[in-house]
C-alpha cells in the first residue's frame, strides 16, 4: 500500500512537471508568434507608408529572442509532440468520418486509376499555362505555324539563362539541320524537337535548372504576334481535358502587360472558357522572382491600380514565380506584397489577392517571409516542415497551401517513393492544403493521378481527399459567391459519387 501511494505520488510530480513545461513552451510560442505580427506591421509599415525596404539584417533582428523566450530541447520536443497528437486525432476523426475505404484501394492500381477519375476534384489553384502543352498540341502549333528551328539559337539561349541541358540532349538537337522549318524536317526528327518541351523520364528526378530548360521552347514557340491564338487553343484543350477529370475551377499564373486591352481578353476568355468546357477561369498575374523586387512592385502598382478602375472578376491574385533557390522572399518581393497587404487593408475591396511560390526550395524562410507579407495562400510550401514556428504560425493563420505531389517528385524537392509527402501532416494539421499539377503537361500529370499520388504514398482518408477539394474552392481567390455555387455542386457531385461508387 505505501509503495502504491508512493508510486502515485511520484507520477503526480511527473504530471505536473510535464504540464508546467508544456504551459511554459506555450507561453515562449505565443512570444515567438507576436514577434511575427509585430515583423507583418513593419513590412506594411516599411513598404506601404514609406517605400522603404527592410535589409535582411535588419528583418532577421525583428525574430531575435530575449534568452528567457528561448526554447529549450525539452520544450522544442513538447511542441513536436503536441503536433504528433493533433495529427493522430484529425486523422482517427478522418477515419470515422470516411464512408469509403481507400485500403483495398492502395495495393489495386487499375482500381485506384478509376475511383481517382471519378471523385469530384474541385479546384486547382496552382496551374502555369506555359506549362501544359501536350505532344499532340505542340505538335498542332507547330505544324500549323511551321517555324524554322535554329538548335543553336536554343542551346545558347539555355546557356546564357542560367539553365540547363544534358549533354546527350545538347548532342541530339545538333544532330538536327542547322536551320530548317519545322514542316521539312523527317518524322524522326520532328519528334526528337518535340521532346524538348517536356522532362526526359530518366532520371526520375531533375535540378530545377533541367526543368527551366524548357521554357526557352516554349516561349519561342508561342510569343509572337499569334500569342493569343495559341494560348487559346491551349486553354481550351487543357480545360476540356481538366472537367473531364471533374475539376470546375482553376486560377492560372500568368504574367501579362497592364492594360484595359488586357483586361478585356482575359474578361472575355473567362467567359468563353467556362461556356465550352464549364470550368470557371481565373488568373493571378505572375511576378518572376529574378527580376529585381522594385521591378515586381511598380508592375503590381500598375496593375493594382488599373483594376480599381476597370474591376473585372476574371483577374484575382498575384503570384511570385520562377526558381526559388538564389531568389529570397523577402529581398524579389516585399516591395510588391508589402505595399499590396498595406493597400488591402486599407481598402476592404480591393482587387487584388496575395499568393506567393515558397517552400519548394531555396531558402527555407521564405513560407514565413511570404505569411508575414500577408499571402492567403502558398504554393508548395514543403519546407514549412522544417520550421517549427512557422509550421505553428501557418496552424493559427491558415493560409491556403497548393501542393503538387508529382512536380516535387520530378524536381528533386520531395521523393513520394521514400516518404509520405507532408501535405498530409499540414492538413492533419488543420491548415487548409489543396493538391494541383504545376505543369499538367511538362510533368505528365493531372488532377487525377495527384489523387493516385495521395493515395498510394500515405495513409489519406476518403474524408480528407474531400477536405482537399472543399478546401481548393475555400482557399480560392473566385468571390464569395462563386465559391457558394461552386462548393454546393461540389456537395452534391460528392453524394452522386458515393451513391454510385458505394452500391
Amino acid at each position: 500500500m505505501v509503495f502504491a501511494r508512493f508510486c502515485t505520488f511520484i507520477i503526480t510530480i511527473i504530471l505536473v512537471t510535464s504540464c508546467s513545461e508544456q504551459d511554459l513552451a506555450n507561453i515562449k510560442l505565443v512570444a515567438h508568434l507576436k514577434k511575427y505580427d509585430q515583423a507583418k506591421e513593419m513590412m506594411i509599415e516599411r513598404n506601404y507608408h514609406q517605400s522603404n525596404p527592410i535589409s535582411r539584417e535588419e528583418w532577421e533582428q525583428q525574430f531575435v529572442m530575449d534568452q528567457s523566450d528561448q526554447f529549450t530541447p525539452i520544450e522544442i520536443g513538447l511542441l513536436k509532440e503536441n503536433q504528433k497528437l493533433i495529427i493522430e486525432q484529425s486523422k482517427r476523426a478522418a477515419t470515422r468520418n470516411s464512408v469509403i475505404d481507400l485500403d483495398p484501394l492502395r495495393d489495386d492500381q487499375t482500381a485506384l486509376a478509376e475511383f481517382c477519375y471519378s471523385i469530384p476534384k474541385g479546384g486547382m489553384l496552382h496551374v502555369h499555362p506555359y506549362g501544359l502543352f501536350t505532344r499532340e498540341i505542340v505538335t498542332k502549333i507547330l505544324t500549323k505555324y511551321n517555324p524554322v528551328i535554329e538548335p543553336e539559337y536554343f542551346i545558347t539561349t539555355v546557356k546564357n539563362q542560367g539553365q540547363v541541358l544534358y549533354d546527350h540532349e545538347i548532342e541530339a538537337l545538333r544532330s538536327l539541320p542547322e536551320s530548317s522549318p519545322f514542316l521539312s524536317l523527317n518524322d524522326a526528327d520532328k519528334s526528337l524537337f518535340i521532346d524538348f518541351f517536356f522532362l526526359p523520364t530518366e532520371p526520375a528526378s531533375h535540378d530545377f535548372t533541367r526543368f527551366d530548360a524548357i521554357f526557352a521552347f516554349v516561349i519561342w514557340m508561342v510569343e509572337d504576334e499569334f500569342l493569343d491564338e495559341k494560348m487559346e487553343m491551349l486553354y481550351l484543350d487543357f480545360l476540356g481535358r481538366a472537367a473531364d477529370h471533374g475539376v470546375s475551377y482553376i486560377e492560372f499564373t500568368n504574367g501579362f502587360p497592364p492594360t484595359v486591352e488586357r483586361i478585356e481578353k482575359l474578361t472575355d476568355w473567362s467567359s468563353k472558357f467556362f461556356d465550352e468546357t464549364g470550368v470557371v477561369v481565373r488568373w493571378n498575374l505572375g511576378q518572376l522572382r529574378f527580376l529585381p523586387g522594385s521591378n515586381n512592385a511598380e508592375y503590381i502598382k500598375k496593375w493594382n491600380a488599373l483594376l480599381v478602375e476597370n474591376p473585372t472578376d476574371a483577374i484575382v491574385g498575384v503570384d511570385l514565380y520562377a526558381i526559388e533557390r538564389g531568389n529570397p522572399a523577402l529581398e524579389k518581393a516585399q516591395a510588391s506584397y508589402g505595399y499590396l497587404a498595406g493597400y488591402n487593408r486599407e481598402h476592404p475591396d480591393h482587387p487584388l489577392e496575395m499568393t506567393m511560390h515558397a517552400g519548394e526550395m531555396g531558402d527555407p524562410r521564405n513560407v514565413r517571409d511570404a505569411m508575414i507579407m500577408g499571402v492567403s495562400r502558398v504554393g508548395h510550401g514543403v519546407l514549412l516542415q522544417d520550421d517549427l514556428i512557422t509550421l505553428e504560425y501557418a496552424r493559427n493563420l491558415k493560409p491556403g497551401i497548393e501542393m503538387n505531389i508529382n512536380s516535387n517528385h520530378q524536381l528533386s524537392v520531395h521523393d513520394k517513393t521514400k516518404q509520405p509527402h507532408p501535405f498530409l501532416k499540414f492538413l492533419r494539421l488543420g491548415i487548409p492544403v489543396s493538391l494541383s499539377t504545376d505543369n499538367d503537361g511538362i510533368f505528365d500529370t493531372n488532377r487525377s493521378k495527384e489523387c493516385i499520388a495521395a493515395v498510394s504514398t500515405t495513409d489519406v482518408t476518403y474524408a480528407e481527399l474531400q477536405a482537399l477539394s472543399y478546401n481548393s474552392l475555400s482557399t480560392s481567390f473566385a468571390s464569395p459567391k462563386t465559391k457558394d455555387i461552386l462548393t454546393n455542386r461540389l456537395r452534391q457531385s460528392f453524394s452522386l459519387f458515393e451513391q454510385r461508387y458505394l452500391n
